[in-house]
């Protein structure tokens, strides 16, 4: 058993091309920076919103915070997938669009049970994803004709990662996280005007990054408080600030039919980098053995000092997302009732985006989101789960932002766990 388990991970991967991980709906925000920034919660952590940098769990990897992973004595292989359905809405129209990607491959298993554990996946960092129409002057044409100008954007960047958590005693963890930063970026910008509309002028762009991020994290666990029965936890994460190497190729091309038939390199992979700015969250939760989890989460990224290859802030601001959520398993050791065993999930999420719309007069206003989330957990063995998790909210409005969007979220996950060490640690 232990054998195959340790072998699925390696066999998705291997089947598993990295652009399946970097797939987005149509969102406009995401023009700006490296896009949006993709939440390191499993399936589990989204149900309750969003929250992990505390609570960790005997029966799940935590993979927000490195020095929780001690609290899982299983060799343990998850995987997720994540859909999204979306409408866009301005002052005059609306869309609807959808996608669906891999979210995650994480597989972790304890060096010494109980005290040092390590994990190893691949996620996306960022995704980035939006199409969008416009006209547009052209200068000095006859009977002020206009050209129509389409801008997409796909792509984003992944991230392999290698986590290990150590327990000091059962009161104290420390963790810390290396990733290895990949991917690109693409942007393809064209021109069709009206009298020549066999033919488009279109700019094609592409950013690409191959480098490391390093996080550190700490918690801190009470055993018992009020009548002995309650457990509180504490946790620190700290994303160290980067400077990603990258690449950036770019190109005026003239086209027929969308091929291209003429151009001009104006840079063939010329090297540069992306400043991507620390990050700091806190977390405390409340606990009573298996049956019940309370969680608060807040995390603080300083996006204003994010600076893109070309020395520019993409107008970002500072992000804060505030994460509240709970679970609650009527009887986690219940011979005759499995639905006494399933364990289910609620939770809100608030972030203030980094994403800004500059107004006419030059002042900024952030883009914020807020969401609700409903998780559960269904037991297929003595110890392997299958979750759940939805996610419904908005980001934006229409007076503030010019562009809203509604998205339900929905995740699925896998968590298969090898036979457990005959002493189990409880924390």
């Amino acid at each position: 058993m232990l054998k195959n388990l340790c072998l699925l991970p390696v066999i998705a991967l291997l089947f598993t091309y990295s652009q399946a991980l970097c797939q987005t709906g149509n969102s406009p925000f995401t023009s700006q920076g490296i896009g949006d920034i993709v939440d390191l919660g499993l399936t589990h952590n989204q149900g309750m919103g969003g929250t992990g940098i505390s609570n960790g769990s005997f029966w799940f990897l935590n993979n927000i915070n490195p020095a929780l992973l001690p609290y899982n004595s299983f060799t343990t292989f998850s995987a997720g997938f994540v859909g999204e359905n979306k409408t866009l809405e301005n002052a005059e129209t609306s869309e609807k669009n959808g996608s669906g990607n891999l979210g995650y491959l994480v597989t972790a298993f304890p060096i010494k049970p109980g005290r040092l554990t390590t994990s190893v996946g691949l996620m996306p960092y960022s995704n980035v994803g939006y199409e969008s129409e416009s006209l547009v002057n052209i200068p000095n044409a006859p009977n002020g004709e206009q050209a129509l100008r389409v801008v997409e954007g796909s792509g984003g960047f992944n991230q392999f990662f290698w986590s290990n958590g150590y327990a000091i005693n059962k009161r104290f963890f420390v963790g810390l996280k290396a990733a290895y930063i990949f991917g690109n970026i693409k942007k393809d910008e064209s021109f069709v005007l009206p009298t020549v509309s066999n033919f488009t002028s279109g700019f094609n762009q592409r950013l690409s990054t191959s480098d490391f991020i390093f996080t550190g994290g700490i918690a801190y666990n009470k055993d018992s408080i009020f009548n002995n029965r309650i457990q509180f936890k504490a946790g620190l994460t700290y994303d160290f600030g980067s400077k990603l190497n990258a690449k950036n190729f770019s190109r005026l091309e003239l086209r027929t039919a969308d091929i291209p038939i003429d151009g001009d390199t104006l840079n063939r992979n010329d090297a540069g980098s992306l400043s991507i700015p620390h990050a700091i969250g806190v977390g405390f939760s409340l606990n009573n053995g298996f049956k019940w989890t309370v969680a608060l989460d807040v995390k603080y990224q300083p996006w204003s000092d994010y600076r893109n290859f070309a020395g520019g802030n993409d107008d970002l601001g500072d992000q804060v997302r505030i994460g509240f959520g709970g679970e609650f398993t009527p009887d986690p050791s219940s011979v005759t009732s499995y639905l006494k065993r399933i364990t289910y999930r609620v939770g809100l999420a608030y972030e203030n985006t980094p994403y800004q719309i500059v107004g006419p007069d030059g002042s900024f206003t952030q883009v914020n989101d807020f969401g609700i989330n409903l998780g559960w957990t269904l037991p297929i063995s003595r110890v392997s789960n299958l979750d759940f998790a939805l996610q419904y909210g908005t980001r934006g409005n229409v007076d503030d932002t010019l562009i809203q969007e509604q998205y339900l979220n929905f995740y699925f996950g896998v968590t298969i766990n090898d036979q457990p060490f005959k002493k189990r640690k409880y924390y």
